[in-house]
């Protein structure tokens, strides 16, 4: 019985000291705020690259140690964006008089090959029919398509619609259309052009820089590059520099080391291909990586019967991330991370991501420092509610002790 009670005396201990136990390894401040608001938070590869569970660890707290919520946003690799691209249009007119009918002519001066309009249109529940015609000088029309109706031209979530009028190929440098008014007033024709679409490489930043060493393996054709940094890294795209012949095309691999247990219970490295590519003269020799997280890699190149070639240097970069949050002008702000022991949080703010305004002002953080080895109760000393608790467990521990000394007297004396 007795040593129950210490056990359970014991696990209480244990358990209040590891609530309070310092399980964040890193923190950077952030920067002054300048005003009430949103912000978007630029944290720096040394902060991703520290979180011990891709990002899930990464938390705000104010100088009271308040939780702030936050949303995470990451560049993408590659970003597709769509641009309306507008046509100019030369005549806008509606003829109050018989035949009625409203008359748009679109100049295409490049003559470039098309085959639809987008027409960009003020909100109306009507049918209407219209004519396309082209034209090489303003002046001789050609018909394109004739009896063409839009039905319904209305959209619910905003003032305007977007009408797509397809049409055969056609290379004109001037196009017609003539909407026929007979029956009630004209549209509003506020644009027409086309939409493109951009393909855009995502933002990157330089993480801490790489240290090399190449060694030639001869009598397999190879080259072995170590490839290290001085801390954990993410990683999304590295670039070789190459010195070399002028023209040279190498198949290489990129490897990581791993390790096992084998049956004698001794530890086994062997190395794992993770990316295979090529290392071009006529390329830029970037490699890319999904969350490539690690401390060091190796390269090998296969040379066959050519001279080695030599890399002489790796640059690595990450995908920048940000932390969109409200912040206060008064506050203090850091942000934490390297903390195993928690998930990825959940906060209502996720839900009014549509509603934080889109150009938002960019604040960055203090350099990241290890905060793992400080003993701040040491230092400050503990903080009223954690006296509070143990106060309240030695108090535990006290009534404990005496009702269970109290009970084996009492057990004593029956038996005596």
């Amino acid at each position: 019985m007795i040593n129950r009670i210490n056990l359970l005396i014991f696990s209480l201990i244990w358990m209040s000291f590891s609530m309070y136990s310092q399980d964040w390894h890193w923190e950077a401040d952030l920067n002054k705020i300048p005003d009430d608001g949103f912000y978007k938070i630029n944290i720096s590869p040394e902060i991703v690259s520290a979180s011990v569970n891709n990002t899930a660890d990464i938390r705000i707290f104010d100088a009271s140690g308040n939780e702030i919520p936050y949303i995470l946003d990451k560049e993408q690799a590659v970003n597709l964006k769509e641009f309306f691209v507008e046509y100019k249009i030369i005549t806008n007119q509606s003829l109050r008089k018989f035949p009625y009918y409203s008359r748009i002519v679109i100049h295409n001066p490049k003559k470039n090959k098309i085959s639809n309009f987008q027409l960009i249109i003020r909100n109306a529940d009507v049918s209407k029919n219209l004519k396309l015609s082209g034209s090489d000088d303003a002046t001789h029309w050609y018909v394109i398509k004739d009896k063409y109706q839009f039905r319904s031209i209305y959209n619910d979530a905003s003032t305007s619609v977007i009408k797509i009028l397809n049409f055969p190929n056609s290379n004109y440098e001037y196009y017609e259309i003539l909407i026929s008014d007979w029956r009630n007033n004209p549209l509003q024709i506020q644009k027409a052009g086309y939409f493109d679409t951009s393909v855009e490489e995502g933002k990157y930043i330089k993480t801490t820089p790489s240290k090399i060493e190449q060694k030639e393996i001869k009598e397999e054709k190879q080259s072995l590059v170590h490839v290290y940094f001085p801390t954990t890294q993410l990683i999304n795209k590295i670039q070789l520099k190459i010195e070399g012949p002028e023209f040279y095309y190498r198949e290489a691999e990129i490897l990581v080391k791993d390790s096992s247990i084998n049956k004698k219970k001794k530890v086994e490295y062997f190395y794992r291909t993770i990316h295979s590519f090529v290392i071009s003269s006529n390329s830029l020799n970037n490699i890319y990586f999904n969350n490539f997280r690690t401390k060091e890699f190796f390269i090998r190149i296969e040379n066959h019967d050519d001279q080695p070639i030599k890399i002489s240097e790796i640059k690595s970069w990450q995908l920048k991330h940000y932390l969109i949050s409200q912040l206060s002008k008064t506050q203090k702000y850091s942000i934490r991370t390297g903390n195993a022991k928690i998930t990825e949080p959940v906060y209502d703010l996720k839900y009014f991501k549509n509603d934080i305004p889109e150009n938002i002002n960019t604040i960055l953080t203090e350099k990241i420092i290890n905060i793992s080895k400080k003993e701040e109760k040491t230092q400050k000393g503990l903080q009223p509610d954690k006296m509070i608790v143990w106060l309240i467990i030695g108090g535990i521990a006290i009534l404990l002790i005496y009702f269970t000394t109290k009970m084996m007297k009492d057990m004593k004396a029956k038996k005596e």
